[in-house]
């Protein structure tokens, strides 16, 4: 599967303002004194089918609802907790797309279902970008965490 990642102007200006051009001289006799006549460009509207970074957008994809985190009782029982990082594209509805929810690190191979479960069946407010819902790439930290009584 492969991703079009919009944002990449956006690394482009971060490089150049740390990274500038070398200087050149300037020569004055290069310049006529009349000027170019200029005009400000349109923004980019995002199509439907682009998929952007998290940097990229002005709103971040939140957690509306959710199931119930189901934590596997054979870890729970052995004491086993931690953080398992789920990659996932949030679509415009605000749902992750099946198949791009991936397991990127955990803990325990045991984790990796549930998480993955708790992703797809989680509701998201979607991204936007100049207003618009789109679509995005992010990871989401699930944490398995045991509650001493």
């Amino acid at each position: 599967m492969v991703f079009r990642l919009a944002g990449i102007d956006q690394v482009n200006r971060e490089l150049w303002a740390i990274c500038p051009a070398p200087q050149q001289r300037v020569d004055p006799k290069e310049y006529s004194g009349t000027g170019v006549e200029v005009g400000i460009g349109k923004r980019v509207v995002p199509s439907s089918d682009e998929v952007f970074m998290e940097s990229v957008v002005e709103e971040r994809p939140e957690v509306l609802s959710g199931p119930s985190l189901q934590y596997p009782d054979v870890l729970r029982q052995a004491g086993v907790h931690g953080r398992v990082t789920v990659q996932a594209i949030i679509d415009t509805r605000g749902r992750a797309e099946p198949q791009s929810v991936k397991v990127v690190e955990s803990p325990n191979p045991g984790f990796d279902q549930s998480a993955r479960d708790y992703v797809l069946r989680a509701l998201f407010r979607p991204a936007r970008l100049h207003g618009r819902a789109v679509r995005v790439l992010m990871l989401l930290p699930i944490e398995f965490k045991i509650n001493r009584r």
